[in-house]
């Protein structure tokens, strides 16, 4: 579900057909196996403005998303994956055979392992769950209002992710790829201040404090430009903490100083 709809059994990759019955999979497989109403299916589908044939046309994408999802169940048996329940239907998948389940498993761990001090754990952690993604979240069904929240949430889930990355970075000493990856970050999303404190820090650390007081009067700019305010306390802070070259202020909210022979103490002298 990180990128276009692919369902895979085994080695091999399902066809679950057309665009319609790829949307009606993603629906089911929101619910997390809760069953999901036949009403519900054709309003969500169609915009709110099923087809007299809408009903008739739901049944006919389960036939055949059955067969695509159990092509060993014997004649018309009882079907074990996407099933038929008084509410509704419902698809019943184990959750880790979903890749925003895993994602989002693998970026708790890579967070705890950071937590820990396991630093070289974490970094494969996040780039193993950042590896999952292959475009947009739920790329199929983006122009359906029922996968809004879900699709705002998995991003954010990912920028959280990256951040992550970058902060592990700091961590391991892998200070230039930090900055390489938070300039990424403040492209992507140029008002999100999380993404411009991370820059900044691995700037400084770099031993380039110029260029990261240069990117506050940047992000100060575009704030006041779009939105007519200010930086937010932090971001004031860690400018503060910078013009006065306050190590212990830097380095207080988890970001380690450098060990000895980075740049960041070679150009500090």
């Amino acid at each position: 579900m990180l990128g276009p709809l692919i369902a895979r059994s085994g080695n091999g990759v399902l066809d679950v057909g057309p665009p319609k019955r790829r949307v009606l999979l993603i629906r089911l497989l929101l619910e997390r196996g809760h069953a999901v109403p036949l009403e519900s299916l054709c309003d969500d589908l169609w915009f709110s403005r099923p087809p007299r044939s809408a009903i008739s046309s739901i049944h006919a994408h389960i036939s055949r998303l059955r067969d695509a999802l159990e092509p060993d169940r014997a004649g018309r048996g009882a079907a074990s994956v996407l099933v038929r329940e008084s509410m509704g239907y419902a698809l019943r998948i184990p959750p880790e055979a979903q890749d925003t389940f895993r994602f989002e498993r693998k970026l708790g761990r890579a967070r705890r392992l950071l937590r820990e001090g396991r630093v070289t754990a974490a970094r494969l952690e996040i780039d193993t769950a950042l590896a999952l993604w292959r475009g947009a979240a739920l790329a199929d069904a983006v122009d359906h209002p029922f996968a809004a929240q879900e699709i705002a949430r998995l991003e954010e889930a990912c920028l959280l992710a990256r951040e992550l990355r970058v902060t592990i970075l700091m961590h391991e000493g892998n200070l230039e790829e930090a900055v390489l990856a938070a300039e990424e970050l403040t492209s992507r999303t140029p008002l999100r201040e999380v993404s411009w404190e991370l820059l900044m820090r691995a700037l400084y650390m770099s031993g380039r404090p110029a260029e990261a007081l240069q990117r506050y009067a940047t992000l100060r700019r575009l704030l006041s430009e779009e939105l007519g305010m200010d930086p937010g306390p932090r971001l004031q802070r860690l400018q503060t903490a910078i013009l006065r070259q306050d190590d212990d202020q830097l380095t207080a909210t988890g970001f380690p100083a450098p060990p000895p022979g980075h740049a960041w103490q070679l150009n500090r002298g």
